[in-house]
C-alpha cells in the first residue's frame, strides 16, 4: 500500500533533498504497519538565533487503525537532517512497539 504523506515546512523554504529523504523513510513504515492510513510530517524552524544558528523541530504523526502514533518535537541546532533522522528513529521504535502489541507479543499488566 502506498502511504499518503503530507510534508509541511513552517518558517522555512521547502528543501527537496529533505523531502526525498522523508518519503524514502516513510516507505519503510510498511514493514511494520502495512495498513497505516496516513503520515503527516511537520518541519519547523524556530527563528533565527544569531549566536547559535537555526533550530529545527520535526514532528511525525502516523494514523493506524484505532490509534494515532506520534513522534514529536525532535530538535537539532543548525542541522535539519539530524532532526529528521532523530524523529524517524523514534517513530520506528513506536511502530515496532505498536506492531508487537497488535500481534499479542507483549504481555499485558495485571
Amino acid at each position: 500500500m502506498k502511504l499518503p504523506v503530507t510534508i509541511v515546512f513552517r518558517d522555512l523554504q521547502p528543501v527537496s533533498a529533505i523531502e526525498e529523504d522523508i518519503r524514502r523513510r516513510v516507505a519503510k513504515f510498511d514493514q511494520f504497519v502495512p495498513d497505516a492510513m496516513s503520515c503527516h510530517v511537520v518541519i519547523e524552524s524556530e527563528g533565527n538565533r544569531h549566536r547559535h544558528g537555526q533550530r529545527y523541530t520535526v514532528r511525525i504523526d502516523v494514523r493506524v487503525p484505532g490509534e494515532q502514533i506520534v513522534a514529536g518535537d525532535h530538535h537539532a541546532d543548525a542541522d535539519i537532517a539530524l532532526a529528521v533522522r532523530g524523529a524517524f528513529e523514534a517513530m520506528v521504535r513506536r511502530l515496532e512497539d505498536y506492531a508487537q502489541r497488535r500481534r499479542g507479543e507483549v504481555k499485558p499488566h495485571r
